[in-house]
C-alpha cells in the first residue's frame, strides 16, 4: 500500500502495517477476498503458500504487499490507501517481476519459447469515490503490431455494506471500515445521534464477528482482529476524543473483556480435564496459567488482573509465566 515508491518523512504506515499483519499472520482472511475477486470457491482452510514479497531487478527492488500461491495459481493483491495515477504501471511492473521470477525458477523452454505467466492480480482501494474506476488498465504495444490489454480489477472497500461484508466473511475489510465516515468525523463528534448510530454499527461488528469466529473455533483470530480495528480507529480519531472513546469502549473494552473471559473459561475447563485425566490437581492451575500468559502476551489482559485471577503476586505471576 504505497502512495509513492518512498514514504514521505512523518507519513504514518498504519494502514500498511495492519494490512500486512493480516496477510502474514491471518492468511485465512485472504481466501474470501480471493473468492470474491476471482470468482473461485476455495475453503478458508485450503493449503496456501506465502511467497517472498521482494522482487529484485537490476537497479532497484520492488516491494509487493501480498503474494499467495493456491492450487497452482499465484495471487498478488496490493492495498492502496490513497489514489495513485501510476498504479496501473506499478501493477504491470510488479506482475512482470513476479512472472519472471517464477519463470526463472521453473523454466523448461523448448525451441527458444518461454511461457511467462502473470499472477492473478488485484488492488484493494481503502478510499474511493464515484469516479474511481472498477479496474486498472495498461495497453502494451509491441513493435510487430501486437497489442495486449493488461487489466487489474479494483476492490473498493467502501462500496461493501456491513451486511455484505459479514455475509461474505470479508473480515479483512473490518479494520478499515471507519474510513467510510472520515469526512463526517466532525459531525459525529458533536452530534449524539450520529455518534450513537456509529457505535451501534460497531456493536453489530463486534457481535457478528464474535459469533462467526468463535463458532468456527477461531476465537484467537477474533481478539487479534479487534486489536487491529481499534488500532486504525485510534489513529483516525486522534482529534475526536468522544468518538474515539466510544469506539474503543465498544470494540476494545467490554467486548474484548468478554472475549478474554471466554478464553479463560476454556483454559480452566481444559485444565480441569487434564488434571482429572492425570489425577493431579495441578492440571487446572497449569491450564489457567497458560491461558493467562497468552492473554497477557496478546495485550488482552493486564499483569495485575492475571495475577489476581491466579491468586498470586504480580512478581510471582511474572516468574511463573516467564514474562
Amino acid at each position: 500500500m504505497k502512495p509513492s515508491r518512498r514514504k514521505a518523512r512523518g507519513t504514518s504506515t498504519v494502514f500498511d502495517d495492519v494490512y500486512r499483519t493480516m496477510v502474514q499472520k491471518m492468511p485465512m482472511l485472504m481466501i474470501p477476498l480471493i473468492n470474491e475477486v476471482f470468482h473461485t470457491d476455495y475453503p478458508e482452510d485450503i493449503a496456501k503458500a506465502q511467497l517472498r514479497n521482494e522482487h529484485l531487478e537490476i537497479q532497484k527492488k520492488l516491494i509487493t504487499d501480498s503474494i499467495l500461491k493456491i492450487s497452482g495459481r499465484t495471487y498478488h493483491i496490493e492495498c492502496q490507501s490513497t489514489p495513485d495515477g501510476q498504479m496501473a504501471l506499478r501493477m504491470f511492473e510488479y506482475g512482470a517481476a513476479i512472472a519472471l521470477d517464477e519463470t526463472r525458477q521453473l523454466s523448461s523452454a523448448t525451441d527458444g519459447v518461454e511461457h511467462i505467466r502473470f499472477p492473478y492480480a488485484s488492488v484493494l482501494y481503502l478510499r474511493s469515490t464515484e469516479q474511481t474506476p472498477s479496474a486498472l488498465t495498461a495497453i502494451v504495444d509491441f513493435p510487430d503490431g501486437q497489442q495486449v490489454r493488461y487489466r487489474v480489477p479494483l476492490v473498493k472497500v467502501q462500496s461493501f455494506p456491513l451486511d455484505e461484508i459479514m455475509e461474505k466473511r470479508l473480515f479483512l475489510f473490518l479494520p478499515f471500515y471507519l474510513l467510510r465516515y472520515e469526512k463526517d468525523f466532525p459531525l459525529i463528534e458533536s452530534d449524539d445521534e450520529r455518534l450513537a448510530q456509529l457505535l451501534a454499527e460497531y456493536k453489530t461488528i463486534a457481535h457478528q464477528l464474535n459469533l462467526a469466529l468463535t463458532e468456527d473455533d477461531h476465537a484467537t483470530l477474533y481478539g487479534d482482529l479487534v486489536k487491529l480495528i481499534t488500532r486504525i480507529s485510534d489513529y483516525l480519531l486522534q482529534s475526536y476524543r468522544r468518538t474515539r472513546k466510544g469506539v474503543d469502549d465498544t470494540m476494545g473494552g467490554k467486548i474484548l473483556e468478554l472475549y478474554s473471559e471466554k478464553l479463560l473459561r476454556r483454559g480452566k475447563a481444559e485444565g480441569r480435564a487434564e488434571g482429572k485425566a492425570e489425577g493431579k490437581a495441578e492440571g487446572r492451575s497449569e491450564g489457567v496459567l497458560e491461558t493467562l500468559r497468552s492473554l497477557v502476551k496478546k495485550g488482552l489482559l493486564t499483569i495485575p488482573a492475571a495475577a489476581k485471577e491466579l491468586g498470586v503476586s504480580e512478581e510471582d505471576f511474572k516468574k511463573m509465566a516467564a514474562l
